[in-house]
């Protein structure tokens, strides 16, 4: 089927002379650093299956298709992969087993996972080595170590069988005594002798007893982790990753140069999705970075045209940033927190007015406490401070007379901020835990007290903000909660607390706001009253309490006093906090939202860097594409797509669009930058419209249609194929090739569908809204008519994971089952913005269905089932059958045109199959059979109807029916008739409730014996129909 495609050129679309309805839709092109996966493929049948059908409706259909290789993963990738050569050896490298891990219970809700101890053991395992040097395992020596002792081997484990390690999924496992604090890690001893290098090393354990057991089936007083310190798990090595990839090891080699991931993966992107039957024009594909240089040309001009427009700045802004690769870390550069934007705390100086004795070695210089907050309005209402008893706080120099004393992941991440003396390196003059400060005179700005306290708060992340924390009790009901419980003399005595560091701070009222009808002066009070919150334990209560206060506070309050009393809460917020700011009481500094980890493998920070950015949020630009999403030209095709537009264009602001290394296009007027790998993704589509005219293969090295060279493509040039500019006067492009080019892309603009996962909506897709209306500021019916997008795929109900067996490449899923049906599974797995799955099951039934659907279809048309030749009226039977035709192809077309595609595979396929089924089943039963004209109108129809979803089955089956043409060529059926709901009605009660009732009947009766008589009622009137 597919070399008749190819042979026909059946994908391969140019722009008529004359006027013709057309319909373009294009897919983000994936990140060339693998082979596509299921997830790929799952969201490209949104734009595959849109493209059969619009060609069906008779429309010009372009599907290009391009291969993204832009950015840092790639360069990351290659990168990683010379340093494990250099450490482990090459082509075959010597790997350490991975880092021994406790066998632990699932995570549940908010509980933390708890290890699994079966008879006083603990089960320890960990990854066996993916590559020894070609030298076979003979056993691993696991060590041990309890405190400061040196690591000692306490067993020699053999290496499991092949059979055994492929059951335990490349795991060894081995059983040690859950007893005192131990840390562990293994070594693999090889045949020949030698040693792989050690692993890391475990979580510390250390041992309690609990009086209930882990397991319910375990034995009483069975042991319980008291205390697990979490460590991260093995990441894959490069060479692993690629050897999954079926890359043999010699052949891996190579892959240490990033030009060379760009020979390799494109064009199996290409086999790939030729193999899925995508209707793409593959004369249009291309991959990015400078190494195609008709490309980078186009992305040149483009970001020409920003900075012309003055939509591109300069100057230091707060990045998400790698401290490995020295650059900002974007979104695609990330190996995780993809979407994570700096969060920006007001760093509240808390002044110890007394040094601790763990401070003792500071004296004489200013110490202040940093406690960060997102509320600086509130500091009024501040009646002591809180930190984690637990928590490890780093003294860093701030001065030669000054300390700031915070979470090391909160100084690291000031250190890049210019709020330390040497950039990117705060230095720690002494380090100390919260219970060492418990119970310190502290001087808090702008608070009622002259000094308040620190006391210990055990919910405090040190993960987030600077690991000490404010305390507003008539604000927040956590601190509320908190405060109430160190009033009970019982607490007290718990931390070691003096009363007078606790009862004589009264709560002070900061903030008016009605709640419940009336005003309240201090909410968190009311509202932990009202939810009866006994303790800051009643974890739900208070976040419900939270959830109000902070909203209606924040949204609806006024302030009670401080300098701005009587102003809206909103308001004072930014007046407050500059206040302080410019008073040298506060600073502002930011770290990254959640977690965000670069592809080279560290933990990001935020930095204050010099950039290029682009002005996202910009007031006059904001409105542009507000508007545009919410006109008649603009389709989201649900409520949910169009309002996560909105809230991604509510809050993306400057975007950082340039870094220092990586693949990609040089910043045209900076060099030493390159562009970002989002920033060239924006109106690349625009490119697809001319690309087969400038390049010919992948990387432009062969020159296309045009035979242009791509110094021949100055701005002139761009701005006349595109912008409809005047003719260019020195251009060496022949003009009527310019004029064909151009009337392509007129022809084609602008895109009528994009079709993404919903990952997208935060960066890429409303970024590419923003540049088209920039781009064609002038021309607004350039800018994109519609996108759809769609949620993750999860695979047999699961999230998708090498481990548990269902992560597949779409090489791997189609020799699995075939093209066709994966794609009837994929359109059955969902539409919406929620998690899709892909089943299996779905898959396997189709492949075993589609055979007996040709088995029966020929039998059909050969004759072996007999059919008649007579009018397809002659009987109640067959005016019902065409009736059902007839509906079905109006509400599949209604579903397609939707993007329904779970529904239209119901509607075109199943019940297609069904009512014809019932068709030939009411036809013996009436001593019939089928009409012949109808069992061809059936098959016609159910070819075309199918054909979006299962084009290479329909192509065969439409050459079955005796036809030389394609039937992705044919046209979507009309009714022959309007659906007449009488008949419908009628054929329901005759067809499915008469004999419903009377097998319901009978079931019923047949419990009083064999029946030898029955009694039918004729109702004396009934429905019309």
């Amino acid at each position: 089927i597919q070399k008749k495609w190819a042979e026909s050129k059946i994908f391969e679309v140019d722009a008529p002379t004359g006027n013709h309805e057309k319909f373009m839709c294009t897919f983000p092109y994936p990140y060339m650093n693998g082979l596509l996966h299921i997830g790929h493929g799952f969201s490209l049948t949104k734009a595959v299956f849109s493209a059969h059908f619009n060609r069906l409706l008779g429309k010009k259909v372009l599907f290009p298709f391009g291969f993204h290789c832009t950015g840092m993963p790639i360069q990351a990738a290659a990168n990683k992969l010379k340093r494990e050569y250099e450490l482990y050896g090459s082509p075959y490298p010597t790997f350490p087993p991975g880092r021994p891990t406790p066998d632990k219970t699932p995570a549940q809700d908010k509980q933390e996972p708890q290890l699994i101890i079966t008879e006083g053991k603990v089960t320890l395992t960990w990854k066996a080595p993916g590559c020894t040097g070609q030298k076979a395992i003979k056993d691993y020596s696991l060590m041990a170590s309890s405190g400061e002792a040196d690591f000692k081997e306490i067993a020699s484990i053999p290496h499991p069988s092949p059979e055994e390690l492929a059951d335990g999924k490349g795991r060894v496992s081995f059983q040690v005594p859950a007893e005192g604090t131990t840390v562990y890690k293994v070594v693999a001893r090889l045949a020949d002798g030698s040693t792989t290098p050690e692993s890391g090393e475990s979580e510390e354990i250390s041992f309690g007893v609990s009086k209930s057991a882990v397991k319910q089936s375990g034995p009483p007083g069975k042991r319980v982790a008291k205390k697990v310190q979490a460590k991260s798990g093995d990441a894959a090595f490069q060479w692993e990753i690629l050897k999954a990839m079926s890359i043999q090891p010699e052949d891996i080699v190579p892959f240490v140069e990033p030009e060379y991931w760009l020979q390799y993966f494109p064009p199996l992107g290409v086999r790939d999705l030729q193999r899925f039957g995508a209707p793409i024009d593959y004369r249009r594909s291309f991959i990015t970075t400078s190494v195609n240089p008709y490309y980078d040309s186009f992305i040149r001009w483009q970001f020409r045209k920003l900075k012309k427009s003055e939509k591109i700045g300069f100057g230091k802004r707060p990045t998400i940033y790698s401290e490995l690769d020295g650059q900002a870390c974007m979104d695609h550069d990330r190996a995780e927190g993809e979407g994570v934007a700096p969060q920006e705390y007001t760093a509240i100086k808390m002044e110890l007015l007394e040094h601790p004795s763990a401070l003792q070695s500071l004296k004489g210089k200013r110490v202040f406490l940093l406690a960060a907050s997102l509320r600086p309005e509130t500091m009024p209402g501040q009646t002591n401070c809180w930190i984690l008893p637990e928590g490890n706080y780093g003294c860093f120099e701030a001065a030669s007379d000054m300390v700031y004393v915070c979470s090391h992941r909160a100084a690291r991440n000031m250190s890049f901020q210019d709020i330390f003396p040497v950039w990117g390196n705060p230095k720690c003059l002494l380090e100390v835990t919260g219970r060492d400060l418990m119970g310190a005179k502290l001087k808090a700005p702008t608070a009622k007290y002259d000094a308040v306290y620190l006391l210990p708060l055990l919910t405090i992340k040190m993960d987030k903000g600077t690991g000490i924390v404010t305390s507003v009790p008539s604000d927040s009901p956590d601190d509320y909660a908190a405060f109430m419980d160190l009033m009970k003399p019982g607490k007290r005595e718990h931390f070691g607390l003096k009363a007078e560091w606790v009862e004589p701070f009264k709560v002070v009222p900061i903030i008016d706001v009605e709640i419940d009808g009336e005003i309240r002066t201090m909410a968190a009070q009311y509202m932990c009253e009202k939810l009866g919150v006994q303790s800051q334990k009643d974890k739900e209560k208070l976040q419900e309490a939270h959830d109000v206060c902070y909203k209606l506070g924040f949204d609806k309050g006024t302030m009670s006093c401080g300098p701005f009393k009587g102003q809206p809460v909103k308001k004072a917020k930014l007046e407050f906090r500059a206040q302080m700011v410019k008073d040298s009481q506060a600073f502002l500094y930011s770290e990254p939202e959640k977690l965000v980890m670069s592809r080279s493998g560290d933990e990001c920070v935020v930095a204050g860097i010099d950039q290029w950015y682009l002005k996202y949020g910009e007031e006059g630009w904001r409105a542009q594409i507000e508007n545009h999403i919410n006109s008649d030209a603009f389709r989201s095709y649900n409520d949910r797509i169009k309002e996560s537009f909105m809230d991604a264009i509510s809050w993306l602001k400057e975007w950082a669009c340039s870094r220092s290394f990586g693949l990609g296009t040089r910043v045209p007027w900076d060099e030493q930058f390159l562009i970002e790998s989002l920033s060239d993704s924006t109106i690349y589509m625009a490119y697809y419209t001319v690309a087969h005219f400038l390049q010919k293969d992948l990387d432009g090295k062969e020159k296309g249609l045009g035979n242009i060279n791509p110094d021949e493509l100055n701005d002139e040039v761009w701005d006349y194929l595109f912008l409809n500019g005047p003719m260019p006067k020195k251009s060496k492009v022949p003009k009527d090739l310019l004029q064909k080019m151009q009337r392509e892309f007129r022809f084609w603009y602008p895109m009528d569908l994009r079709v993404s996962g919903k990952d997208l909506i935060q960066n890429h897709l409303t970024m590419a809204l923003y540049n088209h209306a920039c781009v064609w500021e002038n021309e607004p019916d350039m800018w994109p008519r519609g996108f759809f997008c769609n949620g993750w795929l999860l695979v047999n109900n699961e999230k998708m994971s090498k481990s548990k067996g269902n992560f597949f490449t779409m090489e791997d899923i189609m020799a699995k089952y075939s093209a066709d049906t994966v794609r009837v599974a994929m359109a059955e797995s969902g539409d919406t913005l929620e998690n899709a799955n892909f089943s299996e099951t779905v898959a396997n039934k189709a492949l075993l269905a589609f055979p007996v659907f040709l088995e029966t279809m020929q039998a059909l048309l050969n004759g072996s089932e007999p059919v008649e030749k007579r009018p397809a009226d002659t009987c109640f039977a067959d005016r019902w059958f065409a009736n059902e035709l007839n509906r079905l192809v109006s509400e599949g077309k209604t579903h397609y045109e939707k993007m329904y595609y779970r529904e239209a595979l119901k509607t075109c396929y199943f019940e297609f199959t069904k009512v014809f089924d019932q068709y030939r089943d009411i036809s013996r039963a009436c001593g019939r059979v089928p009409a012949e004209s109808l069992v061809r109108q059936y098959y016609e129809w159910q070819l075309i109807v199918l054909s979006p979803i299962a084009p290479h089955f329909c192509e065969h089956a439409w050459g079955i029916l005796g036809k030389s043409s394609s039937v992705l060529d044919a046209t979507f059926p009309m009714p022959t008739s309007p659906v007449d709901v009488s008949v419908a009605s009628q054929g329901t009660h005759i067809y499915d409730k008469v004999p419903h009732d009377f097998i319901k009947l009978g079931e019923k009766t047949s419990k009083l014996g064999q029946p030898t008589a029955a009694t039918v009622y004729v109702a004396k009137a009934f429905p019309a129909w």
